[in-house]
């Protein structure tokens, strides 16, 4: 009678899903996830690393990156966590990661390597956990200058025979039995799997001086076009609510703000831009330099940056809905071709124009954003950006509407992108020479080929400002000391790229002149203030630095520059000493001889 009893509660219990004490709606409820140990982390000396998990299951593992499950090995009594560096390379090691593969050879060299452990829990009931991602450094310095980055995938679907980092089957059979085959022939076409917009399933551990600081599944994919042809490619990581049930990432990743989307960028270039340009009118991503590891194993240095992205533009503009022009190309962040048939009609538009007649120039500058334009064209020629033009490597934006931000003009706004061009042009000596003699104005580049820049070169008023926000850029933003200061974030000097930043300058302001028909000469302006503390001084678009007391710039004198003083709270302007004896705030100054001006505060 007992035994009948005990099957018959038995039967009802398994029939409300209630087995052995657990509260798990089986298979529907997940499991408990295996608890480590140790955190992530780095660790001077091998250890064992044990695994937890209650009673009642099994817990299975990997350490190759792969997704554990039933058929993978079984945990019993811990896992050797050692330095594995001296192994031989797994990814570097993969040939067919370049076009030309045939002449491609691999690193051989023995790269850092972690160890990933992955980890699942499966109940006697069959309830499987969340996957435990973990990654673990030994005998292997963290670095102190920037934040680790673990990519943990599936070894096939990045570096499998049709992986989305290699050629891909299709191409290698056509590679293997073509006779004297050139890559160059099919570069472009849909044979390569590296050129295709793929993404794969993955999880993203970042590890910070004080442990863990992101673990999440994301989508990853590749980014780029002609950098998708180098060995060791860029990514985006994108998190998506079908990876990791968000479609941001679970902790701030730049300066309180949330993200959607991040990529690795190789090029310094790209960051000093952001550092160089912050206070300009152009939107600018934030970065922080990371160590990318592959399954444990080292990949290289480089950039985490932000993306242009819907999201992007609602935390730093609060602009609910925009539209978004990339690269002349609709994707998922430029909504549909729409957008783009109105951006080239704009475009059009501008090209026609008669912007002699005041009512098409005011027209103009109701649908745009002129000082954007600039400095968007004065930060690609300084930094020598041979691979912009208006039909590629460009990020163009507006509001969709019109409230009362002070973005919501709907008005084009221009986004620094893709800048890395001055580090490679080195290897092209021939075709370039020195970076810092480039004269992007001439006409074997792209200035002279843009229809927007040689329409509003035909108004006076564009190349005054044209010109003075050249200049602003060149005594303030590129100044050498100014340049100084960020390039040491990064382990730089003035060294960097042969001295570029030092000699930019001279060829910078001779081209200035040169293309837009400068007669003046270049005159110093110095202006000083007793106490920076009481007020600050703008000289046309920059805000000056005089935390010294003295600030020096040059500018032409073909054109005046204006000065503007605004007192600090606590204070009042009292006027002008020097070249210029005037109570208002905003002067207009000519510059035959230069000029030499005081700013006065005084307690209110």
């Amino acid at each position: 009678m007992r035994q009948r009893l005990a099957v018959l509660i038995g039967s009802l219990l398994a029939l409300a899903g209630i087995t052995a004490g657990l509260l798990w709606l089986e298979p529907r409820c997940r499991a408990p996830m295996p608890e480590p140990s140790v955190p992530a982390g780095y660790y001077q000396e091998a250890f064992v690393l044990t695994l937890s998990a209650p009673e009642g299951g099994t817990i299975y593992y990997t350490t190759d990156g792969s997704e554990p499950s039933p058929q993978s090995a079984v945990y019993t009594d811990g896992i050797r966590i050692e330095n594995r560096s001296d192994q031989p390379n797994v990814y570097n090691a993969v040939q067919n990661v370049v076009a030309d593969w045939k002449n491609y050879v691999p690193n051989s060299t023995p790269v850092e390597k972690g160890t990933v452990v992955r980890a699942i829990f499966v109940s006697d009931w069959g309830a499987e956990s969340d996957i435990l991602t973990q990654t673990y450094f030994v005998g292997i310095p963290q670095p102190e200058d920037r934040y680790t980055l673990s990519l943990v995938f599936e070894p096939d679907e990045l570096f499998g025979t049709d992986g989305i980092y290699v050629t891909g089957t299709d191409y290698d059979a056509w590679y293997s039995a073509a006779v004297n085959p050139d890559p160059d022939e099919v570069r472009l076409n849909s044979m390569l799997n590296y050129l295709q917009d793929l993404e794969i399933p993955a999880v993203v551990q970042i590890l910070g001086e004080d442990g863990e600081i992101l673990n999440q599944s994301i989508g990853l994919r590749l980014q780029g076009r002609a950098s998708r042809r180098e060995d060791k490619k860029p990514f985006t990581l994108t998190a998506r609510v079908e990876y990791g049930g968000s479609n941001v990432f679970d902790v701030s990743l730049f300066d309180g703000v949330t993200s959607h989307s991040v990529m690795l960028k190789r090029y310094l270039t790209d960051v000093l831009a952001t550092d160089l340009a912050a206070d300009r009118d152009v939107s600018v991503l934030h970065t922080q330099p990371v160590r990318v590891y592959l399954n444990g194993e080292f990949w290289y240095d480089c950039y985490m940056t932000e993306r242009y992205d819907q999201q992007f533009f609602r935390q730093y503009y609060q602009v609910s809905d925009r539209w978004l022009v990339k690269e002349g190309t609709p994707n998922e962040d430029t909504e549909d071709g729409a957008v783009q048939s109105a951006y080239d009609e704009y475009m059009y538009w501008v090209e026609t124009a008669d912007f002699s007649d005041p009512d098409q120039w005011e027209q103009f500058l109701k649908e745009t954003d002129l000082q954007s334009y600039i400095d968007y064209m004065v930060i690609n020629y300084y930094l020598c950006n041979v691979d912009m033009a208006e039909y590629t490597n460009y990020v163009v934006w507006r509001s969709s509407y019109e409230g009362n931000g002070p973005y919501e003009d709907a008005r084009w706004r221009w986004c620094i992108y893709d800048i890395g061009a001055l580090e490679w042009i080195p290897n092209y000596p021939e075709q370039y020479g020195s970076a810092e003699t480039v004269n992007l104005f001439s006409e074997e580049y792209m200035y002279s080929q843009m229809r927007m820049y040689n329409a509003l070169k035909r108004v006076p008023e564009f190349c005054r400002r044209f010109v003075l926000s050249f200049m602003d850029m060149v005594n303030n933003n590129f100044r050498p000391e100014s340049v100084q200061s960020v390039l040491e974030k990064y382990g730089m000097d003035l060294n960097w790229q042969n001295g570029f930043f030092r000699k930019r300058p001279q060829y910078a302001t001779a081209h200035l002149a040169e293309e837009f028909g400068l007669t003046g000469t270049l005159e110093t302006v110095i202006i000083t203030t007793e106490d920076a503390g009481r007020g600050t001084v703008t000289v046309n678009t920059s805000q000056i630095d005089l935390s010294d007391g003295s600030w020096s710039g040059q500018y032409y004198t073909d054109y005046p520059i204006t000065v503007t003083a605004q007192a600090n709270p606590g204070y009042r302007f009292a006027g002008w000493k020097g070249d210029a004896h005037e109570t208002g705030e905003t002067i207009t100054v000519s510059l035959d001889g230069g000029a030499a001006l005081e700013a006065v505060f005084l307690p209110e």
